[in-house]
């Protein structure tokens, strides 16, 4: 998510259940310094246990890792870790939700269910590419609960995604499906 994310994603995250049984990495477009305090607001909100992600954290599920602003997150080949890099010229955004969904669609494949939210522009789309080709799920944010149609607009177009939905029923869908 970017530009009405964080709303977005605490709405999403609060209404999950605390035996929410897979973990959750949150790629909001955010600087460095601001993604701790967001995290931490979100642990307040959730039943779930929220962190900024640190390097090598252990994937948990039910846990929620929100990728440090300034910063890349990957995951380790096994599956079972969190790498943390640090951010590259070439790439606009850090942390930049097409790296961290490239990572995933190497390391996890079609295990994956990948959410793109409210935000401006297309990040994203490439890394949802990738990971529609490894054959995982795709979700976009609907238009009309978008702060800003950009990056969920752009994997519907792609024609990638597998449900458009709106932002309350986000969460509900989400706890049908694990």
């Amino acid at each position: 998510a970017s530009t009405g994310g964080p709303v977005a994603a605490s709405a999403l995250v609060s209404k999950l259940r605390a035996d929410f049984s897979v973990p959750i990495v949150i790629v909001q477009h955010m600087p460095e310094n601001f993604t701790r305090a967001f995290a931490e607001r979100l642990n307040k909100q959730a039943a779930l246990q929220v962190k900024e992600a640190e390097q090598n954290d252990r994937l948990r599920p039910g846990s929620v890792y929100v990728a440090p602003g300034g910063h890349q997150l990957i995951f380790e080949r096994n599956g079972t870790a969190i790498n943390i890099l640090d951010g590259d010229a070439r790439v606009n955004y850090k942390p930049s939700v097409d790296v961290t969904f490239g990572s995933a669609a190497r390391v996890f494949g079609d295990a994956v269910l990948a959410v793109v939210m409210t935000g401006m522009g297309a990040d994203g789309c490439d890394g949802a590419r990738l990971l529609h080709r490894q054959g995982a799920a795709i979700w976009a944010q609907d238009e009309k609960t978008s702060v800003i149609y950009g990056m969920p607009m752009a994997v519907a177009k792609a024609q990638i995604t597998d449900e458009i939905l709106p932002l309350q029923k986000m969460g509900d869908r989400l706890c049908e499906v694990t």
